[in-house]
């Protein structure tokens, strides 16, 4: 008797954690907070407006924690003075959005019940509308992947032959120890502002790598440098799927652990700190594959010059290629690079060109050589090779050809 007993609260345990949980009713208030945040464009005649709801703030709107899964609700409003129709293109905002129909089926319960059918309503109901009539306003949500810090938000319209182009950087109250430090509109003055020949002996002379927190041991090479205003140096980035990382917490630290276990896919999973010019990296961006240990990553740091007056941002990239265990963090577990680092250097230097705006590309001395017979090992004791260089890559506000593309004629890298 005992034992039907429990076995009957067990059964109601397990109904209870796979139904229960995405019954709370949404509760879709509270525009007026977040749109008194928005940060508002114009282009000719049509006005943006952008704002970013906070974890707590989409799990009272929409009854669920959009961030147990890594989602994140964008409000999106756009007032098309325009005499003609704007189509909004809502994978420029997102390239792997949700929509409404795949949001409800990830929420809904095992056995839903009115609180499920509520949500599907208001997920349908509050998605931002594809297009927008001469004259009319509209707003909605777009469901995006979740980031902490900062969040780089495009949206792009097109309407007769012409095509708007919205660029948002959102500063939101999640800590994040890369970008949360980071004002675009009122990034540090330089110290210094150089020509190109300068700029190439401040290159040579940086560090060869990253560091740890004490400066006392070498990390990854310093192999990237990009040259651009403000957040025009990181939004091709975003075109291409990079992705900034998310904030160590309760969040990701579950995620992170499934996908270690199952295998699985986590595009904005954390990455450890690295140093240069005595901090951590202001930004770090990955590019997930098809799990969890496999990623392309980068860091980069904003540095105290700037070349023929634009920002130089100095950084790393790498390729993880598996995992291994580590005493260093706190999941016991950290990823292991490729050894063959100038391959990464050249799998971003492919996706800047692919963006249009890269205008200008070289490579500067500063690494050093790594050789196969005696290659340097990074912080997780990652053996690594190089031929030295740094890559260079200018980017500007344009788009241009790929054989409108200069290439600048420092130094060369052997075949």
């Amino acid at each position: 008797m005992r034992a039907s007993s429990r076995s009957v609260q067990i059964f109601a345990a397990v109904l209870l954690a796979v139904s229960g949980c995405t019954r709370t009713p949404p509760a879709p208030t509270g525009h007026a907070i977040f749109e008194s945040r928005a940060l508002t464009q114009q282009q000719g005649q049509v006005t943006a407006r952008v704002a970013v709801l906070s974890d707590d703030e989409s799990e009272r709107y929409f009854g669920v924690s959009l961030a147990d899964k890594g989602m994140q609700a964008v409000w999106l409003s756009v007032r098309n003075g325009s005499d003609g129709t704007l189509y909004y293109l809502p994978a420029t905002t997102d390239p792997d959005y949700y929509t409404p129909p795949e949001a409800s089926r990830i929420f809904r319960a095992w056995l839903p019940g009115d609180a499920d059918r509520q949500r599907e309503q208001v997920f349908t109901r509050e998605a931002m509308p594809e297009a927008i009539g001469p004259g009319e306003s509209a707003s909605g949500f777009v469901l995006t992947h979740r980031e902490g810090g900062i969040k780089f938000v495009r949206a792009d319209f097109v309407g007769r032959g012409e095509r708007l182009e919205f660029r948002f950087v959102v500063r939101l109250d999640t800590k994040l120890y890369t970008a949360q430090n980071i004002d675009f509109d009122a990034l540090p003055p330089a110290a210094e502002n150089v020509d190109l020949a300068g700029l190439r002996a401040k290159l040579e002379q940086l560090p060869c790598c990253t560091s740890n927190e004490e400066g006392s041991r070498p990390g990854d090479p310093l192999n990237l440098v990009v040259i651009g205003s403000g957040a025009d140096a990181i939004f091709p980035f975003i075109e291409r799927g990079w992705r900034l990382d998310e904030p160590l917490d309760i969040h990701s630290v579950l995620r992170t652990v499934s996908a270690f276990i199952f295998g699985t896919e986590y595009t904005t999973s954390p990455v450890s700190p690295l140093y240069v010019f005595g901090r951590p990296q202001d930004i770090a961006l990955q590019k997930a594959r098809n799990n969890i240990s496999l990623r392309n990553h980068l860091r980069v740091w904003h540095a105290p010059f700037t070349a023929e007056g634009r920002d130089v941002w100095v950084g790393q990239i790498s390729r993880d290629i598996g995992t291994k265990l580590t005493t260093q963090t706190w999941s016991f577990t950290t990823h292991r690079i490729s050894p063959e680092v100038d391959q990464d250097r050249y799998y971003l230097l492919q996706d800047l060109l692919l963006t249009g705006y890269a205008y200008e590309f070289g490579f500067a001395r500063g690494v050093g050589v790594s050789s196969p017979s005696d290659p340097r090992k990074n912080l997780g004791y990652d053996p690594y090779v190089t031929d030295g260089l740094r890559l260079v890559v200018f980017l500007g506000p344009a788009r241009k050809q790929a054989g409108q593309v200069e290439f600048l004629g420092w130094e060369r890298p052997a075949p």
